[in-house]
């Protein structure tokens, strides 16, 4: 095993060129510099309209629920159970978008005097999506009406099931269905074949659209559910769903909502985390607050989480957060175990020269954080990786993706050796048995040589533009700036800029982080890089010019704001040459 990537083994991709008149007459439309106009076209906005959606988004812009395939016939139901003051059970799932659209869908319900109640599988013991035990509990406790969130698309048998017990289900769930679709009361999925609702939703962004169309049916004041955007934007960026359209415009102001939260176990989740009054971003929700709300699901029951979401009682609220944090450093822990247990196992049975694809199996491995390894094996290898948990003779994985690579379509041809799988194009689940594991791997790492080339495995680093450092000033900051909420197919822009002078010697902060300014020009910009500390050396050593790629932010300090670059590569210049 010799193939380990760095920073600087990136390619450098940069973006097309955009023709000069074009981007003057919408610079001119729109009164916003050249530059920021570039980006905007290479990024598909580029009309006056689209750039003023972009930058401005409101929330009259989500488009109509009923628009959804099914939202009809589902909200007919619920208002009838409603009626009848059926029992109604919301049935989620235990990762943070599960989480949310649960905790989301049993508040409204309650609120609008719902007998309502709530289940989360054991991520151990049950294993994802419905049961027919689950069914079974729903039924004895008089249950008539499960609502699932974030899940249920594939769950053909069990909703069969479920009808022949005389309990009825509505889906609302955003992952890819099955080639059959389940005979429930009502599908509201963007993703079911006969639906042109055009949306790359979350799970807690269907159920918001779900409880949106409620209201409007009832004639509720909608301006109620802005209270609920908090959650949807945990859910929403936690699952890593592309932050463009209505995803954009949801978490825009559930970030704004996450600030103002009237939720005691949002605000108790923010003080353990130590973001209480800072402002916060999607990558704090992602790295920082959906890791604390995952704890407890991956090491077993999500409920305390839900719990934590809907509770007014802030001294409950802030013992559950507490524990959330203890369990939270308990995962971390032993993600770190079994990293290095993953990466032992990596020497003795991959092959990097060869195979484009890592497959992975444990005894004894937890459920709950194989998922973590495996993206963290996919940032530091870039192949599509599968961990599997063996327990009794049957595995459990968790599989994740680079892009160009599609899970779902790569396990459906190993699917004769699968009991079964879902997901999505980057994150999947299987289940397997242990005396399959072994041909599975085979069987998926010929699959990922022959659909990946020796190009797609190459980590790309894409870059919005080429500047220089003199174009940076504060307004230039402040429309970057306006282009979040950042996240997939909306990541912050990404710059190029050639030659600029190392000034003084370069040093290294924290575990390996480089810090140094540089220079072009009339410009000086204090630089960060994460993971770069072995470049300080270098630098000092083999020449003062550098070529370097980076985002651009405003930094806090000591209650001091300034410009920052944070470095995502750079390569040292000999001459007109770029070297490492």
């Amino acid at each position: 095993m010799t193939r380990t990537l760095l920073p600087t083994h990136l390619k450098w991709v940069l973006a097309d060129k955009i023709d000069s008149e074009r981007v003057a007459k919408l610079a001119l439309e729109t009164k916003l510099p050249f530059n920021i106009i570039k980006i905007l076209i290479n990024r598909h906005i580029d009309t006056s309209d689209t750039i003023e959606k972009f930058l401005h988004p409101q929330l009259s812009d989500l488009k109509d629920p009923f628009e959804l395939t099914g939202m009809q016939e589902g909200i007919n139901r619920v208002v009838k159970a409603l009626f009848n003051n059926e029992k109604i059970v919301i049935y989620g799932d235990y990762d943070v978008d599960g989480i949310t659209a649960t905790s989301l869908m049993y508040m409204v319900l309650n609120k609008l005097g719902a007998k309502v109640d709530f289940y989360l599988p054991n991520r151990l013991t049950e294993g994802y999506g419905l049961s027919k035990e689950s069914i079974d509990e729903a039924k004895s406790n008089g249950i008539s009406l499960i609502i699932t969130v974030d899940t249920g698309i594939t769950a053909v048998d069990e909703i069969n099931y479920a009808t022949t017990q005389g309990v009825d289900v509505i889906v609302t769930d955003h992952h890819e269905p099955g080639e059959s679709i389940p005979h429930a009361v009502a599908i509201i999925n963007p993703k079911q074949p006969d639906c042109t609702y055009s949306s790359e939703l979350s799970g807690v962004g269907v159920a918001f659209k779900f409880v949106q169309a409620l209201y409007q049916s009832l004639e509720q004041d909608e301006r109620e559910l802005e209270d609920h955007l908090d959650l949807v934007a945990l859910g929403t960026s936690a699952d890593i769903v592309p932050l463009v359209g209505e995803n954009r415009v949801l978490t825009k102001y559930g970030i704004q909502q996450i600030a103002r939260t009237t939720k005691p176990g949002l605000k108790s989740l923010a003080f353990v985390s130590g973001l209480m009054g800072k402002n916060i971003s999607t990558g704090q929700v992602v790295f920082i607050l959906a890791p604390r709300i995952n704890a407890l699901g991956r090491l077993g029951d999500a409920g305390e989480a839900i719990r934590l979401l809907a509770t007014r009682d802030e001294k409950v609220a802030s013992e559950i957060a507490r524990k959330l944090d203890r369990e939270n450093k308990r995962r971390k822990e032993i993600d770190e175990e079994t990293l290095q247990e993953a990466l032992q196992q990596m020497e003795e049975i991959v092959d990097l020269e060869s195979d484009r694809a890592i497959v992975l199996a444990g005894e004894g491995w937890h459920q709950g954080v194989i998922g973590i390894v495996a993206s963290r094996l996919v940032e530091r290898y870039h192949l599509p990786t599968v961990m599997i948990s063996i327990n009794d003779g049957k595995g459990k994985g968790s599989a994740r993706s680079i892009p160009g690579f599609h899970l779902c379509e790569a396990l459906k041809e190993c699917e004769s050796l699968l009991i079964r799988y879902g997901g999505h194009k980057y994150a999947a689940g299987l289940s397997i048995e242990q005396k399959n594991i072994e041909a599975f791997r085979k069987k998926f790492v010929e699959v990922s040589n022959r659909k990946l080339s020796s190009e797609d495995i190459i980590p790309k680093l894409f870059i919005d533009l080429e500047i220089e450092l003199t174009d940076i000033d504060n307004a230039f900051v402040d429309l970057i700036e306006a282009f979040s909420p950042f996240g997939p197919q909306n990541m912050r822009p990404i710059f190029l800029t050639r030659n600029c002078e190392v000034m003084g010697h370069p040093y290294v902060v924290g575990k390996n982080h480089l810090k140094m300014k540089v220079r072009k020009g009339d410009a000086v910009f204090d630089v960060i890089g994460f993971g770069f500390g072995d470049m300080a050396r270098v630098i000092s050593s083999k020449g003062s010019l550098v070529d370097i790629v980076y985002v651009i932010e405003y930094n806090t300090y000591n209650d001091i704001t300034r410009k920052q670059i944070r470095l995502k590569d750079i390569k040292l210049t000999v001459g007109n040459f770029s070297v490492i």
